[in-house]
């Protein structure tokens, strides 16, 4: 319902800007002064449902900050028109509200904007969970054959394709956050579960890579996928107080040690820049240790 009320806030203005603002003067009828002022109120009336809907006084919580202005510039012209109107002077009230019409547009064009990047980042995130998620249940799949773990990792894999599969039904119905929070559960769910089950086992990753630079590669998503959780984490409020100031501080340092990582694999130094890629790793391992995650 948001999303078409968006569209129709746009679609609306657009036409009244067509119809009104961008007509030029010598193809407009004359009018009197009553009739004037008659268009007057009904651009000021428009103008008023404008500024009231969802999409607008979303603008005015100061989220996005280009919009934000374009409105507030559309209600100083608005009250400027108002008081032309009761001076009786028309002409200036109806240039007034076209110019506002046009400022609301404005602020139309950046809030779809910002929401356009907004969906981009989230089925980003998405899609790095869902691979993520397929990492983990390949690992799961590998300890069903395992007799001692078998049939914890059959129920756990079950367990997962359940909640994977409704947060794929919430991103479809466009339910960005909530599909990111299924996600994020699933994700948390995994971790701790393979962990409990490889409780007192000897674990060796034998990972192979064809050159340093596919190694590096697989550092680099790494560190994509930790940054995302990490961040999803903080936002619901995994990281309180001190927490904070050090999660912080472990992301800030991540952040540093991959910029160093980049310019020793912009050099070809790829054996340097995978061990700082690995150091940055361990950063943002250490952030989700402190959120309550369990990283192995």
């Amino acid at each position: 319902m948001h999303n078409k009320g968006c569209h129709f806030v746009l679609a609306l203005l657009l036409t009244t800007l067509t119809a009104w603002a961008d007509t030029p003067p010598s193809a407009a009828a004359p009018v009197d002064q009553s009739r004037k002022l008659q268009l007057a109120e009904q651009k000021s009336r428009l103008i008023e449902t404008l500024i009231a809907t969802p999409a607008m006084k979303k603008a005015l919580e100061g989220k996005n900050p280009e919009a934000q202005g374009w409105v507030n510039i559309s209600r100083t012209l608005l009250d400027q028109a108002k008081t032309a109107m009761q001076n009786e002077q028309p002409d200036e009230a109806i240039e007034m509200l076209d110019e506002a019409l046009r400022s609301l547009s404005k602020a139309s064009g950046a809030l779809a904007s910002d929401r356009i990047a907004g969906l981009l980042t989230r089925k980003k995130d998405f899609e790095e969970q869902v691979k993520q998620l397929d990492s983990y249940r390949r690992t799961l799949e590998e300890m069903a054959a395992v007799p001692r773990t078998s049939d914890s990792a059959r129920r756990l894999i079950i367990q997962l394709d359940i909640m994977v599969a409704e947060g794929h039904k919430l991103f479809d119905k466009q339910k960005f956050d909530d599909a990111l929070k299924q996600m994020t559960a699933a994700y948390n769910l995994a971790v701790a579960e393979i962990s409990r089950l490889r409780a007192g086992q000897e674990v060796v990753h034998s990972l192979h890579f064809a050159s340093p630079r596919e190694e590096f590669d697989y550092e680099q998503k790494r560190y994509h996928s930790n940054e995302i959780l990490v961040g999803m984490l903080s936002r619901e409020g995994r990281a309180q107080g001190e927490a904070k100031g050090l999660v912080d501080g472990f992301v800030k340092a991540a952040g540093e040690m991959k910029e160093e990582a980049a310019a020793k694999a912009a050099s070809n130094d790829y054996p340097a820049a995978i061990k700082d890629m690995e150091k940055a790793n361990q950063h943002l391992n250490r952030a989700l240790q402190l959120m309550g995650v369990a990283v192995f």
